[in-house]
C-alpha cells in the first residue's frame, strides 16, 4: 500500500479504509456511486462502456458494479493506473480492462464501438477539447459528460470556430492534472457546438452551476435515434 501513496481519493473495503486522500481539502466532487447511478439511469442499456481518465479507479469501480457491463478504462498516468489496478484487485473486479493511454494522442478506431462513454473531470484538462469530443463520437453513441466550462465572454480566444479561455494547469493534486500544461476551457456555446458536431444532437442537461468564470455542467448526450430512458 505505502508504495502507492499518495492517493487522491478515499477507498473503503469491508468497512476498512485502505487509502486516504493526501490533501483533505480535495475530494472527488461527486460521489462515484452517485455518478454511476446517474450514468446508468441515463443509459440503462449500456453494456460496453468506455471511461476516459480513470484516475485511481473510483468511478471505474462504481460502474463495474452494474450487472452485465464490460468497461475499458483509460488513464494517462502510470502511477494512477497502478492504483486503479490495486483497487480492482482488492474488490475482485473482473469486468474491467485498464489501459495506459493519452486520450489526445491515440487511435480511437482501434478501441471498437461502445454503447456509452463516461468523461468526467477530463475535458477541461486537454488542449483541443472539441477534437476529444469528436473522437468520442467516432466510437460511442452516448456520452455522459461532467466538465467545467468558462462563464465569461471576455478575454476569450478562438481556434477552429471554438471560443475558449486558456488555462494553466495548477490542480492541487499533481496526479489529477492533465498531461498538458496549457489547456483550454470552452465557453458554453462552443461546448454545445462541439457536442453537436461530434454527433451528439440530443444534449440533456442534468446539472449545471453557472458563475462569472468557472461553471460546471453534467450532461447526458445521445446521437440521433437513441431514445432517452
Amino acid at each position: 500500500m505505502r508504495e502507492l501513496e499518495p492517493w487522491v481519493g478515499d477507498f473503503v473495503y469491508n468497512g476498512v479504509r485502505y487509502a486516504t486522500a493526501s490533501t483533505r481539502d480535495y475530494l472527488l466532487s461527486h460521489p462515484p456511486q452517485d455518478r454511476a447511478d446517474a450514468f446508468f439511469a441515463a443509459f440503462p442499456k449500456a453494456k460496453r462502456v468506455l471511461e476516459l481518465g480513470a484516475l485511481e479507479g473510483a468511478d471505474t469501480l462504481a460502474l463495474a458494479g452494474q450487472p452485465g457491463v464490460d468497461i475499458l478504462a483509460l488513464e494517462g498516468r502510470e502511477e494512477n493506473l497502478r492504483r486503479a489496478e490495486f483497487v480492482m484487485e482488492v474488490h475482485g473486479v473482473t469486468n474491467v480492462e485498464l489501459r495506459l493511454a493519452d486520450v489526445e494522442a491515440m487511435e480511437y478506431a482501434e478501441l471498437g464501438h461502445f454503447d456509452a462513454t463516461l468523461c468526467a473531470g477530463l475535458l477541461y484538462h486537454v488542449q483541443r477539447p472539441w477534437e476529444l469530443l469528436a473522437d468520442i463520437g467516432s466510437v460511442s453513441d452516448c456520452l455522459y459528460l461532467s466538465t467545467h466550462y468558462w462563464g465569461s465572454s471576455e478575454g476569450l480566444t478562438e481556434v477552429d470556430g471554438y471560443a475558449f479561455h486558456p488555462v494553466r494547469e495548477d490542480h492541487p493534486e499533481p496526479q489529477a492534472r492533465g498531461l498538458s500544461v496549457d489547456v483550454r476551457w470552452l465557453d458554453r456555446p462552443s461546448l454545445m457546438r462541439a457536442l453537436e458536431r461530434a454527433g451528439f444532437t440530443d444534449v440533456e442537461v442534468l446539472q449545471e452551476r453557472v458563475t462569472p468564470e468557472v461553471c460546471n455542467i453534467v450532461t447526458a448526450c445521445r446521437k440521433a435515434g437513441v431514445p432517452r430512458s
